[in-house]
């Protein structure tokens, strides 16, 4: 590829695709370069190094993910709101499921840009909550359950968890949605 067609974005793609291939840990600037047909040397015109890389990695995904949800909640509320959300997230992890531990970095990296498209994301639960009229406490309490039921159980089915029983995936994460949306009492 030559420089003039090289952007930010494809860089980024790129070390998805590649993280794909092998994990996250094991992409470098060099194996970058080397898919894309430039000098190692010319990515630092896009990123600082790679820990900048990866901020910019989770900002694309936090932002493609923001977009899905908008684009499927439109007209939803409650329960349906709260199902749609939870498939999505949860597809959106296994399409991206090489680098998906990104999106839970933005405490580590503390960057503006990175913890301002998550709360985006994080406050699209905080309005779906908000069908049920909870109280101010009880509105986080649900919203951190939910998204730590997310992220934990797709970590675990990530890690090779959840592969005996009579249940399949999608029958199983839908079971445990559906207990968590009951477990919702309006005020």
């Amino acid at each position: 590829m030559q420089k003039r067609n090289l952007t930010s974005q494809k860089v980024v793609e790129t070390y998805i695709e590649l993280a794909g291939e092998t994990s996250l840990n094991e992409v470098t600037f060099p194996r970058i370069a080397e898919r894309l047909g430039i000098k190692a040397p010319s990515l630092y015109n896009y990123f600082k190094n790679l820990t900048d890389l990866r901020v910019h990695t989770a900002i694309y995904l936090h932002t493609n993910l923001n977009n899905r949800l908008m684009a499927d909640l439109i007209g939803q509320t409650g329960r349906q709101a709260l199902r749609t959300y939870a498939l999505d997230y949860r597809q959106f992890a296994n399409d991206y499921q090489s680098v998906y531990e990104l999106l839970n970095t933005i405490p580590s990296f503390n960057n503006d840009e990175l913890a301002s498209i998550g709360r985006k994301n994080n406050q699209i639960i905080v309005k779906i909550l908000n069908f049920y009229h909870l109280s101010e406490k009880d509105l986080i309490i649900k919203n951190r359950a939910f998204r730590s039921l997310l992220n934990g159980y797709i970590m675990l089915k990530q890690l090779g968890y959840f592969q005996k029983g009579n249940l399949s995936d999608d029958d199983s994460f839908s079971a445990v949605i559906d207990e968590f949306i009951n477990s919702i009492k309006e005020k």
